[in-house]
């Protein structure tokens, strides 16, 4: 099983496995997400960072660092993760939890009992709704900071800058967006030599 699943391109491997945890762990993020909107309140008035705070050795935990890393994430990038009764985030969030962490989950386990052809199908909707739901989220984000009803509207208490220079924060979205077009296009150059018949 190890055998198989190392045979993967390095990219492939450890993004498929940070997908499924990530996912997964958003799952708790919006269990908590008072204490995340309060920590990030408190982060915002104090003017300080989690990069800049110190911590117990707890907190490499992933069920403990996915909460400092989106009160930040809410405090200086996207605001509306501080919001209770933000409708919109969660569809955004619910449905990349549920294709991506489940189609990843679906990849790893083709791989090792060995159906090509379904790791194949499931690595490629789970790369591809990810890299939708990313140029989704962007585009609405974009438009958000310019609409003065929004919690992202650029003010000077919240400014963007030029090219997002002032909300730094944002640019790890680039990762959900390249990574997956760099995904699914060494899918594409693997598969031509995948002597396997497609499934159905």
């Amino acid at each position: 099983m190890v055998v198989l699943l190392y045979k993967l391109n390095s990219i492939l491997f450890y993004w498929t496995f940070f997908t499924f945890c990530k996912t997964n762990k958003k799952n708790s993020v919006f269990n908590s997400i008072q204490h995340n909107m309060l920590y990030s309140k408190r982060i915002i008035i104090n003017k300080k960072s989690v990069w800049t705070n110190k911590y117990d050795i707890s907190y490499i935990l992933p069920w403990n660092f996915s909460n400092i890393f989106y009160a930040e994430y809410g405090a200086y990038a996207d605001r509306e993760y501080m919001q209770i009764t933000d409708n919109w985030s969660r569809i955004i969030e619910g449905s990349h939890a549920i294709m991506c962490g489940i189609f990843a989950l679906l990849s790893i386990i083709f791989k090792i009992i060995g159906k090509e052809p379904h790791f194949y199908f499931s690595i490629s909707v789970c790369m591809g709704a990810q890299l939708m739901n990313s140029v989704l989220y962007m585009i609405n984000y974009f438009h958000q900071m310019y609409d003065p009803s929004n919690v992202n509207f650029i003010t000077p208490y919240f400014p963007a800058g030029t090219f997002l220079e002032k909300r730094p924060f944002m640019y790890i979205n680039i990762l959900w967006t390249i990574l997956p077009s760099y995904i699914i296009l060494i899918l594409l150059y693997i598969y031509k030599d995948v002597k396997h018949k497609f499934f159905w």
